[in-house]
């Protein structure tokens, strides 16, 4: 997909938001350091084909809704309506049982991904 080379980008477009960017530094900073979870976010910036995703007034409505019927983990919504508003094709995620109760989308874990899509590349 071009993450670890700008010169190997792929056509895959990768959603993201300020929800997933402040996730990755949250988690890298637990595992390794924040400067870590800084070179990610670089990378993924210059080297993806990405598509981002704003909070705007409407996505945050939803929010409050899927919130208020307790459909899915709080900290999920906004991944979850990321992907959603993103109109993405699919959604990866190591956690994705949670998602897949409310999305509309096919949800695959990383390996699915790989088989499904990443050797055709």
């Amino acid at each position: 997909m071009g993450f670890f080379d700008s010169q190997q980008q792929s056509s895959i477009q990768v959603i993201i938001s300020q929800e997933l960017i402040e996730q990755i530094l949250r988690v890298c900073k637990r595992l390794q350091n924040k400067d870590w979870g800084a070179r990610i976010v670089d990378r993924i910036w210059r080297n993806l084909n990405c598509l981002f995703v704003p909070e705007t007034d409407e996505l945050n409505a939803e929010a409050k809704q899927i919130f208020a019927k307790q459909l899915i983990p709080s900290e999920e919504i906004l991944i979850y309506l990321t992907a959603k508003y993103g109109e993405a094709d699919c959604f990866v995620s190591g956690n994705l049982e949670l998602i897949k109760v409310i999305a509309d989308f096919p949800c695959l874990n990383p390996e699915e991904f790989v088989r499904q899509f990443m050797t055709t590349l």
